[in-house]
């Protein structure tokens, strides 16, 4: 930025001095042109200190790495040769910010060249030894929280898997499945369906439907009203009994929905299994397959007896004698063996 110097015009007002300041502090680069020159401008300035200070952390908040170095570089050439400007009151203006303008600095380049400027200072007594200190300090502590973190990131144990809730039921129906419990209840339950199917039949064969109106406008006499009367109480109690043998069952059709449902995971689940066995089997067996066939491709290329380079003796030929027999200095030796002579 070019220097352009000058101090603030009174006519502009409150609103366009802050206009220029975060025009020029977000303008400001790293070249010495553009730092001296806004630096300059600052001690000219030195009026609106405070204000130009306020909003120097304003835009240090605001701005990136390199920038926030930039801006670092400004507060100080300011604070350096603001004494022999007549402009002391930067050193406490900036005083009060920097402290927690230290504490924004978290890449280690720019912390490295904020330190050496801060090394400067206390070389030079632009500050006391407590602020340099103080502000040295400050740096390091992100530096130190960022370590921590990384500590307890690496001491954490990962968080565990999510688990499927569906594939952990699953799983456990699978292992709590006992196949002999679930044919023992499937044979309880064909148990009591053929006796409601028995109890039910027993109220079709009564001889008086209890749930018919139409009988009682056949009676005639008092000896066919007692006989009614006698079936009908008789029909009314098997009825009765059938009503509470069906109440008697209704507690058992829950569990029974509950082990089929848990067998049709179960067996499912073996299913999955024998398909995997099956057709691990099925590519051996293709393997065997294309082996044989391969051994048989390899069993025709061999020569057979008949083309064997040395001719077999026909079946009448005379046996070898002499010389020519292959046992031909082979005598008896003593002892009983044999032994390797000439004749």
């Amino acid at each position: 930025m070019a220097a352009g110097s000058g101090a603030v015009s009174g006519h502009g007002g409150r609103g366009a001095l802050e206009a220029t300041l975060d025009r020029r502090f977000q303008g400001v680069s790293n070249t010495m042109e553009s730092i001296q020159g806004l630096s300059t401008w600052c001690i000219e300035n030195k009026k609106y200190h405070s204000l130009i200070v306020r909003y120097w952390m304003k835009w240090l908040k605001k701005s990136d790495t390199n920038h926030r170095l930039n801006l670092f570089y400004l507060a100080n050439d300011v604070i350096q040769n603001c004494k022999r400007k007549n402009a002391i009151v930067y050193r406490s203006a900036f005083a009060e910010v920097l402290p927690n303008a230290a504490l924004m600095v978290k890449d280690p380049k720019v912390r490295k060249s904020v330190e050496r400027i801060f090394t400067i200072w206390e070389e030079r007594n632009v500050y006391p030894e407590e602020l340099i200190t103080q502000l040295k300090a400050n740096l390091a502590r992100k530096e130190r929280e960022r370590e921590r973190e990384k500590e307890k990131a690496k001491e954490t144990p990962p968080p565990p898997a999510p688990v499927n809730p569906k594939a952990a039921l699953k799983s456990k129906i699978v292992a709590d499945f006992i196949p002999q419990s679930f044919i023992e209840q499937l044979a309880g339950y064909k148990r009591v369906a053929e006796e409601e199917e028995l109890r039910e039949t027993q109220l079709t064969a009564l001889r008086v439907d209890v749930c018919s109106t139409e009988a009682l406008k056949r009676l005639k006499d008092k000896a066919g009203g007692n006989k009614f009367a006698k079936d009908f109480e008789e029909g009314s109690q098997k009825l009765q009994e059938f009503v509470s043998f069906l109440e008697n069952q209704m507690p058992v059709g829950p569990p029974l929905l509950e082990a089929l449902g848990n067998a049709d995971v179960f067996y499912e689940m073996q299913y999955k299994e024998v398909k995997i066995v099956a057709s691990a089997y099925k590519t051996f067996a293709n393997r065997v397959v294309n082996l044989k066939r391969k051994l048989d491709a390899l069993k025709s290329s061999l020569p057979g007896p008949e083309d064997s380079p040395i001719p077999s003796p026909s079946e009448d030929a005379p046996s070898p004698t002499g010389s020519d027999s292959p046992s031909w200095g082979l005598g008896e030796a003593e002892g009983g063996g044999w032994a390797l002579t000439r004749t």
